[in-house]
């Protein structure tokens, strides 16, 4: 691959795992649902004047917009704002790597690659050490590890309406499913928050909060995902796709850096198992290929 390809491929990574980051900066001035309604705003606006509406079943895009974007960074903003660690929550969304297959599996009546099964199991037990591993001072909130999951979950649900639209161009999709998830964030906004906290937000909102909102359209959503299925569309998917086990490093090292999030020893490895899990489900074919090769050496 091109080293231009690789830079660009390096920057839309470290966007993405920067972007736990700045979703944390910008939560301390405005509560999560009322962030995620005006990211999209921001990603919506003014783009869907200048750009066509997907082609695509409408029901396929209204499914993609309330999963992939409305319940999905509705769970991972909340999971942040309830004091899940930004480092953590971006590892814990690669779970829907897992989610991904297994919907698939079921859907569309696949099989599930051993390979899969395997690395679920192993990336279970580095989640009890993670649960388990904690101390008074970096206990998980169990409200943020569940929404984090969730979050894992409908971005994975995401993916299969994806799979059902392989024709649809991603830049529509990305503009016009932000737009029709604002509706949803608004009146969730409204009904949970309530309307005397959205106007507080918005009267005392600084630079951390629009900012953190502006990075999360702008850079993390338009120029990181349009970067990105370019990327996927010219490069082959098994030369891109493991480079995203880099974000929850990135996560993890930026919310150290910004935050001072630690974990215990025993934390740190249930971590390290769990990026191992997802290292084995991306490269099990290879893996599997390289120990028949070696077996076959042998004899």
């Amino acid at each position: 691959m091109p080293l231009f390809d690789w830079f660009l491929a390096l920057v839309t990574i470290f966007a993405w795992g920067i972007n736990f980051l700045a979703s944390k900066i910008a939560l301390t001035e405005v509560p999560p649902l009322l962030f995620g309604a005006l990211r999209f705003v921001l990603v919506a606006i003014p783009a869907i004047f200048f750009v066509r509406f997907p082609k695509a079943p409408l029901k396929t895009i209204i499914a993609y917009s309330l999963t992939i974007n409305f319940l999905q960074f509705a769970c991972m903003l909340s999971a942040i704002a309830f004091g899940l660690a930004s480092g953590l929550t971006s590892l814990l969304m690669q779970w829907q790597a897992f989610f991904t297959v297994l919907i698939a599996a079921l859907y569309f009546k696949e099989k599930i690659p051993i390979g899969l099964l395997v690395a679920f199991i192993i990336a279970l037990i580095g989640m009890i050490f993670i649960v388990q591993g904690g101390n008074m001072d970096t206990a998980l909130p169990m409200s943020g590890l569940f929404a984090a999951i969730g979050a894992a979950f409908f971005w994975a649900c995401g993916n299969i309406t994806i799979k059902k639209m392989p024709h649809v161009d991603m830049v529509s999709l990305v503009i016009w499913g932000g737009a029709m998830s604002i509706p949803a964030f608004a009146l969730a906004s409204y009904l949970i928050e309530g309307p005397e906290l959205i106007q507080q937000s918005l009267s005392q909102m600084g630079v951390k909060g629009w900012g953190g909102i502006a990075y999360a359209a702008y850079v993390s959503t338009l120029i990181g995902y349009v970067i990105w299925c370019k990327l996927l569309s010219r490069r082959p998917i098994a030369l891109i796709a493991p480079l995203t086990l880099l974000v929850p490093i990135i996560g993890f090292i930026s919310g150290y850096l910004a935050f001072d999030e630690k974990m215990t020893w025993v934390q740190w490895i249930g971590s390290a198992i769990v990026l191992l899990a997802l290292g084995i489900n991306i490269f099990w074919l290879k893996i599997v290929k390289f120990l028949h090769l070696q077996a076959f050496r042998n004899k």
